[in-house]
């Protein structure tokens, strides 16, 4: 007893030396088995051994039952696994199918009967819906339903099914939370840009095997982020050769024609289609390298994918040397490749790579309507992962491991590499760009020459001690975790010079030259290098008191530091974030829980703020302007942007936001569950970039916290319906109604507070202050507010001697998003916007959308499976207007007319796929 006690005590201190950890410190990727070994009286049974065999893989682990009859097996890779529990004079029990997910807890209590005729009972296990030992407002978007419905190609779009998503884009709004407050993990590895919070990574969608996104009640494990985490988990090998390939096609020209108009001007919002069959390729292939032991996975996608042909503008006065087309092809390649080694039933190594160059953009820097020949367009190639455009490297590199040790502490540990590069560069030619103010359009010359570069490092260690304390069950956790980040930015134009002449004839590539006439020529061109440090830790404690409640205790502690690139620290804070969920169960078989939650979330500042607010070496800034006196271009006048113009705040923190949410779950059988959650969240300690004129007459950019100046809210409630695959259908339904609302809903740059002591002048208003005029109407509904979210898909496979055919009908319901009357001013050089009424007092028309995808399976020979799979987007033909982004805002008789296209739903779309799986 004393040797044990000491061991404990060891432990804890470990654990206490391990736990500081910080944001995803540890973003586990293993699971838990636990349960008890009872008696027919309900009494645990001490001393019975309990087997642990893996389905997938076949390792084997085994322990036996403590004073109390408890068991756990942790560090598992998910996947199902059979419990055995047998012990002398009594009926050994086996439980098949029990399923272990990615960092959740599976509860398989075993009872044993005394020994008899038969020597053995197989029941079936547990497929678990609902779990005490997590609460959050979690949601996962499996492979086995994702790969029957009619959905995008992307992770994102999966993100997009979780209640709580608005604004369902690559980066959405979660929770009343900016677009830039999600964290984006592929295994666990933090791929969110470090600069704009945004995604920083495309991923292979075949690779995927589940999408895992959290949104509210979220443990101390997990960190600055007040928006979505969302972890992408890869397929792994198994003891079973597994693989697929695919051809997927779609041709703009099958699809429905847009048949919607500009209601100003009557013109037509036809596209011009595109005849063109677009092949995209996918294939994957898994399997053992060392059969119980040892096992490989790799996916490989590819496509070539051309648009339709674009044309720059055209000038009047240039007609023949103008006006030219151009077309953007894509070169994608997205691979992924992961070893699993279980060296030994308790220690798991994984090794994981991927990539994803998108190469052959073809971009209008200078503005749709500003481009007048293919040399002043723009190449860029994003996520090249090389030195250079055009060059493939491995964006994320990772090397996990995963240990158990004796029956009470399991750790893991992390180390990670992650880059996602963009290189711009002159579409065609490598002039320098020239502007004509004959026609205001830009030739010869491209916008930007450079690149960006967001490379990361990190490393994480968490440790888990399992025990028993005055009569109740605990798990101690805590962790570290270090991030290493850079943002590098590098512009140039191209020759680093650009001219402002009378006018420029495409044709003889021959500049018309009078007296006033510049050209500007940019020194000194020099990267920008912002560096950011993170570190923090966590500890927790998920304990029960009794048969009926359930706690998750636990705080963390993060430490942000940011440098500029002058090198000055200008961020340097720390802050603590609680987080307390109380569980019942209420009849004590784990299948109806109530929970209440509050927790408190940051949000992530470093390299964003570092880059736009403190940056001090230039890009296309540091000029000599030089001017046509008639016969040459004369030097007249020297620009330099000074260094660490702003001064830094060093009292200045990240803001958070405080959420207090409850839920009531129910587990339906062994495969449905549904539930209600309701969530309140406030803002506090909000950003914003004061900004004013100083004695010298500069300008002065301040960020600061503020009080209740600033505000931002959100409400909501939450029902979903979860439905496993089983008896040849599967669901996932939900929907959210809620509030999002404020006078703030910028990461740290707004118009509040700038330029308190000018006057501005707003046409149908007159001269005002400006402080008036930028703070009149801000209060109301952000812009990506939704009332209501209905969201439903589903799946339904019809087993037949010969074929399998799976229809899978999928789509929303959702209000329109919010707008207001609005007009632009001009405030000492700067934009600015007046609100005539209230922000988001006006909505667009709400709608809907139902997609659809058949899917029909062959088995020729043994295993081997071939089929095809149609999909059709926007089935019935939708094309409301969705969009508040391009719609005319000025308060006249055109409010609210869509200006483009895209203001509408895209009209009906179609994909096929032929596909060998086996």
């Amino acid at each position: 007893m004393r040797s044990r006690f000491r061991f404990t005590v060891i432990a804890l201190g470990i654990l206490a030396l391990a736990v500081p950890t910080f944001l995803l410190a540890d973003a586990t990727q293993v699971g838990i088995i636990r349960g008890r070994v009872l008696d027919e009286s309900g009494a645990g049974i001490p001393g019975a051994t309990v087997e642990l065999v893996s389905g997938n893989q076949g390792f084997r682990r085994s322990q036996t039952t403590d004073a109390t009859g408890n068991y756990t097996f942790a560090a598992l890779q998910p996947g199902p696994y059979m419990v055995r529990a047998s012990l002398s004079g009594f009926q050994s029990v086996e439980k098949t199918g029990n399923l272990v997910e990615t960092g959740k807890t599976t509860e398989v209590d075993v009872t044993m009967r005394l020994a008899q005729a038969a020597e053995s009972v197989t029941v079936t296990g547990e497929v678990p819906l609902v779990d005490k030992t997590d609460m959050s407002a979690r949601t996962t978007v499996r492979a086995e339903l994702t790969e029957k419905l009619a959905v995008t190609r992307n992770y994102q779009s999966l993100i997009a099914s979780a209640p709580g998503v608005t604004n369902a884009a690559a980066n959405p709004n979660v929770h009343g939370a900016l677009s830039g407050n999600n964290q984006y993990l592929f295994d666990g590895v933090d791929t969110t840009d470090v600069t704009t919070g945004t995604f920083g990574q495309n991923f292979n969608f075949e690779a995927i095997q589940e999408v895992v996104v959290q949104t509210a009640g979220i443990s101390a494990e997990y960190g600055r982020a007040q928006g979505a985490i969302a972890n992408v988990i890869t397929k792994s090998g198994t003891n079973t050769f597994s693989g697929s390939a695919k051809a997927i096609v779609t041709n703009d020209d099958w699809d429905k024609q847009n048949s919607t108009k500009n209601p100003i001007t009557g013109a037509s919002f036809a596209r011009v289609k595109f005849d063109e069959d677009v092949w995209r390729y996918a294939l994957t292939l898994g399997g053992p390298i060392w059969k119980d032991h040892a096992w490989f996975f790799g996916a490989y996608e590819w496509a070539d994918v051309p648009t339709p042909f674009s044309t720059t503008a055209s000038s009047a006065s240039h007609p023949t040397g103008t006006g030219e087309e151009y077309q953007q092809r894509t070169d994608v390649k997205l691979w992924d490749a992961k070893l699993t080694f279980q060296a030994t039933p308790s220690h798991l190594f994984t090794a994981a790579a991927n990539s994803d160059p998108i190469s052959g953009f073809v971009v209008q820097y200078w503005g749709t309507g500003f481009v007048a020949e293919r040399e002043a367009l723009t190449a860029q190639d994003q996520n090249s992962c090389g030195d250079k455009a055009g060059e493939e490297s491995i964006c994320t590199w990772q090397a996990r491991w995963a240990g158990v040790f004796g029956q009470n502490l399991s750790m893991e540990a992390l180390y990670a590499e992650q880059s996602g590069d963009i290189f711009v560069t002159p579409f065609e030619g490598n002039g320098s760009p020239i502007f004509s103010f004959e026609d205001n359009l830009y030739y010869n010359g491209a916008t930007f020459d450079g690149y960006v570069k967001r490379p990361r490092k990190q490393a994480n260690v968490a440790a888990t001690l399992y025990t028993n304390l005055f009569g109740n069950t605990h798990t101690f956790k805590g962790g570290v975790d270090y991030q290493d980040l850079e943002s590098v930015a590098f512009f140039t134009y191209p020759t680093n010079r650009i001219f402002y002449v009378t006018d420029f004839d495409p044709v003889s590539r021959n500049m018309t030259l009078t007296p006033g006439d510049l050209r500007v020529d940019f020194v000194d061109p020099a990267e920008s290098v912002s560096t950011g440090k993170i570190w923090g830790f966590y500890a927790l404690d998920r304990f029960e008191v009794g048969k009926h409640l359930f706690f998750n205790i636990g705080g963390r502690i993060d430490n942000q530091q940011a440098d500029s690139d002058i090198g000055n620290t200008v961020i340097d804070t720390t802050t603590f974030s609680p987080r307390l969920t109380g569980v019942y169960d209420v009849f004590g078989n784990g299948k109806t829980l109530a929970s209440a939650a509050y927790g408190r979330y940051y949000q992530f500042l470093v390299q964003d703020i570092a880059d736009s607010v403190y940056a001090g070496v230039p890009q296309q800034a540091n000029q000599d302007v030089f001017e046509w006196d008639g016969s040459q271009f004369v030097l007249v006048d020297q620009f330099r942007v000074g260094a660490g113009v702003t001064p830094v705040n060093e009292d200045l923190k990240p803001s958070y936001l405080d959420e207090i949410n409850l839920s009531l779950q129910q587990q339906l059988g062994n495969t449905m569950a549904v539930g209600i959650r309701g969530i309140y969240r406030k803002w506090n300690d909000l950003i914003d970039d004061r900004r004013f004129v100083n004695a010298e007459g500069n300008k002065v950019t301040q960020p600061e916290n503020f009080g209740d100046e600033l505000r931002r809210y959100f409400k909501g409630i939450e029902l979903t319906f979860e439905k496993r695959f089983s008896r040849n259908w599967q669901a996932s339904m939900n929907y959210t109604l809620s509030r999002s609302e404020g006078n703030h809903f910028g990461n740290y740059t707004t118009q509040h507070f700038d330029y308190p002591t000018s006057n501005c002048t707003i046409t149908g208003v007159g001269t005002i202050p400006c402080s008036q005029a930028t703070e009149n109407n801000q209060y109301g509904y952000a812009s990506y507010d939704r009332t209501h979210i209905v969201q439903a898909f589903t799946a339904y496979t019809l087993p037949l001697s010969w074929v399998s055919i799976t229809a899978a009908p999928s789509g929303f319901w959702q209000s329109g998003l919010p707008y207001q009357k609005q007009r632009n001013f001009t405030s000492n050089g700067e934009t600015k916007t007046y609100l005539f009424d209230k922000r988001g007092s006006h909505r667009l028309p709400d709608y809907y959308q139902i997609n659809f995808a058949l899917e029909a399976v062959f088995k020729p020979w043994g295993p081997i499976e071939i089929g095809a799979k149609g999909e059709v987007f926007n089935v019935t033909n939708q094309e409301t207007q969705i969009s508040n982004a391009s719609i005319r805002l000025i308060p006249d008789s055109n409010f609210g007319a869509a200006t483009a296209r895209g203001s509408f739903q895209t009209p009906r779309q179609y994909r096929f796929t032929a596909l060998v799986r086996f």
